[in-house]
């Protein structure tokens, strides 16, 4: 970073908010800008200046953004998706400014870009620890065919390479018209599993005694015979909408809840996941739940409307900020290289130089309606 720059001593700090206020993502925008307002207020701190660019106006996006780098920009916050952060890093590259994007792609970081959300790598890490602590070492995971899946499916493999023990069958989902029944059907090895119930029957009606007599009326109440060749299944969807499905239809092809170990992202972590009997037992990872909870009731009594999941985010960074910049007025980056991270909303994180954030998400079981912290 520029040395002149980063030690001077400057009474107002101008910050960059990219944001979604028009088009198809536009309440997420809003409610990022009144969680980066409402961190500034708390604070009391007049000295923080905002430049608002709406990264939903494809028109007027990169212009407004040439325009504003015309001016003395101390740091840039978002954009939220990877492809306007990819934009915003090619227009500023040759400029010395610090981005701060909501995204969780750990793919776009840099030492000038800082990937602020839950990284996928973070969530898998801490999820299959404690599972590895609880003994499960056989898993099949469930995740889209496209570029998150993929993601997925490395950050499996790097863990498994350093814990080799455990082991991970994988099926691919279409991410476009996912056919849930036959999906969940491929996951349980239905068809083959039912066949050798049939091929069990037969064999059975041949013995004619007494004791294959009760194993026939046994297995006759059975969808299929034999065990499944995994302990705990791994659901990464794209939506809720697609773990509701999952989760509604894998009991019936014999992947039961209550033998299987379900497990889950961070997309689990609202109240709907309270209101799946397929999840109930399953754990996931999420940033502080308890936390979020209590921001959000702050937020709804100010703005009268719930935040979205990504809000508290904004909050943590801009709050941070805000309080560094009341310190002698001199706000540099690299004040945000503490070797003992921070605690936010979202609870602890620590950003390095390299544009790392990481987080330590917590483990939560859903139980009985009702979110339980595991770790």
């Amino acid at each position: 970073m520029n040395e002149e720059k980063d030690t001077a001593q400057r009474e107002f700090l101008n910050i960059v908010l990219m944001l979604p206020l028009s088009g198809k993502h536009y309440q997420i925008g809003k409610s990022l800008l009144n969680s980066a307002q409402l961190a500034v207020d708390k604070k009391n701190n007049k000295k923080i200046v905002f430049t608002i660019i709406d990264t939903g106006d494809e028109e007027q996006l990169l212009s407004r953004l040439y325009s504003v780098l015309e001016d003395d920009i101390d740091i840039i916050i978002g954009p939220v998706f990877s492809d306007k952060v990819n934009q915003v890093r090619e227009v500023t590259k040759n400029k010395d400014i610090p981005i701060v994007a909501f995204s969780n792609n750990s793919k776009i970081q840099d030492n000038r870009l800082y990937v602020f959300g839950l990284k996928l790598g973070d969530e898998i890490k801490e999820l299959l620890t404690y599972s590895i602590k609880r003994n499960l070492k056989k898993y099949a995971v469930l995740v889209p065919r496209n570029e998150f899946g993929s993601r997925v499916e490395k950050e499996i493999k790097q863990f498994q390479s350093k814990n080799n023990l455990s082991t991970f069958i994988f099926t691919f989902y279409n991410p476009n018209s996912p056919d849930f029944y036959d999906v969940s059907k491929n996951v349980s090895n239905f068809e083959e599993r039912k066949a050798n119930l049939e091929k069990k029957i037969k064999q059975l009606e041949k013995e004619n005694s007494e004791k294959a007599k009760e194993e026939l009326k046994k297995l006759k109440k059975l969808d299929t015979y034999g065990e499944l060749n995994f302990e705990a299944l791994i659901i990464f969807a794209q939506n809720f909408q697609e773990v509701s499905n999952f989760s509604s239809i894998l009991p019936y092809y014999d992947v039961d809840p209550k033998k299987v170990q379900y497990i889950g992202s961070s997309l689990w972590a609202k109240n709907l996941s309270l209101k799946e009997p397929g999840l109930d037992n399953g754990y996931f990872a999420s940033l502080d739940i308890d936390n979020r909870r209590k921001f959000e009731d702050m937020y709804l009594e100010i703005f009268n409307s719930k935040p979205h999941s990504l809000a508290a985010l904004s909050y943590d960074i801009v709050g941070l900020i805000s309080n560094l910049h009341q310190d002698k007025n001199n706000f540099t980056i690299e004040k945000l290289h503490n070797s003992n991270g921070f605690i936010g909303i979202n609870g602890w994180f620590k950003m390095t130089s390299n544009g790392n954030v990481s987080r330590q998400p917590k483990i939560y079981k859903i139980k009985n309606q009702k979110f339980s912290l595991l770790n």
